[in-house]
């Protein structure tokens, strides 16, 4: 018998790899044609269809939520489906990043105090957030790396981890050749590409101004450079200012490798420190 809960298996790069009927035809997808989540949720708001996005700015909600999407092992929620009431949620992130989806209908539960939760998850999140962006604040980098950090001190012999903080070149230039709104717009931009470019069970914020943090579990550092190196050649191609399409900006980085019997506060320290060593050298780089 079908069970008419809502099976999904999403895979470390968030493509979806097998669903459930139930969830194929709540979600209109085919797991055959394994697409990202971003993209079942884009289609899925374009034709006012599966789950109910109420954003003006789709692009600014995906990236809210694909920076928190997977970097907690375990969390549920509610949510509402087109023509189809409220379901509850929940997903379990595996360490090498396989998502289990699994969603229940809940709509012929008592509602009571279902909009006082909402606005009190809607609160949360907005407090964890950074209200330029959207990817979340140094608060919430700072208590998900806790939490990470913790358990991977209980398991320190699995995968190697790596973290990075990276800073925007000449940051204060673009705003006073250009003026804050211009130097607004190139923040959410990187934003947006770092996002899309990540792993769910990366961790990627803003930790002040024009510097951000990113952990990058089970990741060697070879392959935590490429990525890096892989981030600043976009930057290379795009442009954020739409007044001045040539305009072109880069990134420095300190990258380190997060030993397993360190103290968290002290990688950053340590990435810090490259960082510094990589503007010292000219910028534009990446240092480790």
């Amino acid at each position: 018998m079908q069970s008419p809960d809502l099976v999904a298996l999403y895979d470390g790069d968030d493509r979806l790899q097998a669903a459930n009927p139930a969830y194929r035809d709540a979600y209109h997808c085919d797991p055959a044609e394994h697409l990202c989540w971003r993209e079942i949720m884009r289609v899925n708001f374009e034709h006012k269809r599966g789950p109910i996005i109420e954003t003006g700015d789709i692009d600014g909600w995906l990236t809210i939520a694909m920076a928190r999407r997977g970097t907690v092992p375990y969390r549920s929620f509610e949510a509402g489906l087109y023509g189809r009431g409220w379901i509850w949620i929940t997903e379990t992130v595996c360490p090498e990043g396989r998502m289990l989806f699994r969603a229940t209908d809940i709509s012929g539960l008592r509602t009571e105090g279902r909009m006082l939760r909402l606005e009190r998850d809607a609160a949360r999140r907005e407090s964890w957030t950074d209200a330029l962006t959207g990817v979340p604040n140094r608060r919430y980098l700072m208590a998900r790396l806790e939490e990470w950090h913790q358990k991977q001190c209980a398991h320190p012999d699995l995968g190697t981890h790596c973290l990075a903080v990276v800073d925007l070149d000449h940051f204060k230039q673009v705003n006073d050749r250009y003026g804050h709104s211009c130097g607004d717009a190139v923040l959410i931009s990187f934003c947006r590409d770092v996002v899309g470019g990540i792993r769910s069970q990366d961790l990627f914020g803003r930790i002040g101004g024009e510097e951000f943090l990113v952990l990058m579990p089970n990741c060697p550092l070879e392959v935590a450079r490429e990525r890096l190196g892989s981030l600043q050649q976009k930057l290379d191609q795009s442009g954020p200012i739409a007044d001045h399409p040539s305009f072109r900006y880069s990134f420095s980085a300190g990258l380190v490798r997060i030993d397993p019997d360190e103290d968290i506060h002290n990688a950053i320290r340590r990435a810090d420190k490259c960082l510094y060593d990589a503007k010292a050298a000219g910028r534009a780089r990446v240092n480790e």
